[in-house]
């Protein structure tokens, strides 16, 4: 079944989704529309990719386009949310992380999604990493205790003129307390955190967080745009009784170390199927963001709960926004999850 679908917000990440969903209209996506508020940019893109057609506003789409089944959200933070409540009167949404600006935010479009029957899903684009993938399974197949999570994600980030997605907290650790609570199966129940900030910008710039996690177990989190323009890091590592795995981004290599001996790589790989040599998994295999939207329509298709839902992704964004309460108390807070009680039994 083929899904028409408009993608708001074409800059310079949201074309990347109109090139992909492009790719799809052969099977999966249907009539495919461009919105953005920059209407010559609009009509650039929609051009380029042979889109069906073009508007320059929400409220056009909404107007003209009466058999629309999806919208994909891909503006800047600040707008995530009016954009987003907008839409689900009519749509299922995907929206790029992170879910919304604030906490309250987050949890109307939970809700909302929830009362209307909608799919909401956000796009956090690691989930469909298979460095992320694979070093689930790893852990799974080692049957590890895990203790620990850490993080590392460092880059250059945006122009100082530029803060419509607000700081580094929301725009980089957001991705990886989401990969800690994949990884860890809970949700973090206190967080400690401090951040760095400039004169030139109006949020943080550098931001470390310790959460703690039931059972002891703990995930450290940096996330920086204190970099030259030409460094970037993406990384995190497992730490369990017996072992610790190190898994690089970027690289897309795992290395497993347990102190002692190398850990039997054959065994790893039938249990993966084959899909490491050396430990470093091959570029070869699908993009992540075809992955990601690939998932999100056949969750609109057949009314399934996406991989990264609404709940998975006001779940990061909370975490995100109570380190940056903790910064700012220069203290540890805790953080409550009882008005999940009644939308989730386990993560």
């Amino acid at each position: 079944m083929s899904l028409n679908v408009a993608v708001v917000g074409v800059g310079r990440w949201g074309v990347n989704h109109v090139r992909v969903l492009s790719l799809l209209q052969s099977h999966l996506v249907g009539r495919l529309v461009v919105v953005d508020s920059d209407i010559s940019r609009a009509s650039q893109v929609a051009k380029t990719y042979h889109a069906d057609t073009f508007y320059g506003s929400v409220e056009e789409l909404s107007r003209r386009e009466k058999d629309l089944d999806a919208v994909i959200v891909v503006v800047p933070t600040i707008y995530h949310y009016m954009v987003v409540d907008k839409l689900l009167d009519n749509y299922d949404v995907f929206v790029e992380k992170p879910l919304a600006e604030t906490i309250e935010q987050g949890f109307n479009l939970v809700q909302k999604a929830r009362r209307l029957g909608r799919v909401l899903a956000v796009g956090h684009i690691e989930r469909f990493n298979p460095i992320v993938l694979v070093s689930r399974r790893m852990l799974e197949q080692l049957n590890g205790k895990i203790l620990s999570f850490e993080a590392k994600r460092l880059g250059p980030g945006p122009a100082r003129s530029y803060s419509l997605n607000l700081g580094v907290a929301h725009d980089l650790l957001v991705h990886d307390l989401d990969v800690s609570v994949f990884l860890l199966g809970n949700l973090p129940s206190k967080v400690y955190a401090q951040t760095f900030r400039t004169n030139d910008f109006p949020y943080e710039v550098e931001v470390e967080a310790v959460y703690q996690y039931p059972g002891g177990k703990t995930a450290h989190l940096i996330a920086s745009w204190r970099t030259s323009p030409k460094y970037k890091h993406r990384s995190f590592s497992v730490r369990t009784e017996d072992f610790i795995l190190t898994a690089d981004y970027i690289l897309r290599r795992i290395n497993i170390d347990n102190g002692i001996d190398s850990i039997d790589v054959q065994k790893i790989k039938t249990a993966i199927h084959n899909e490491v040599t050396s430990i470093e998994i091959s570029y070869l295999q699908e993009e992540p963001l075809k992955l990601e939207l690939i998932d999100f329509l056949e969750s609109v298709s057949t009314r399934r709960k996406p991989i990264v839902s609404a709940l998975e992704g006001y779940i990061a964004l909370k975490g995100v926004v109570k380190a940056l309460e903790s910064a700012v108390k220069e203290a540890p807070v805790e953080i409550s999850w009882e008005e999940l009680a009644n939308i989730m039994d386990t993560v």
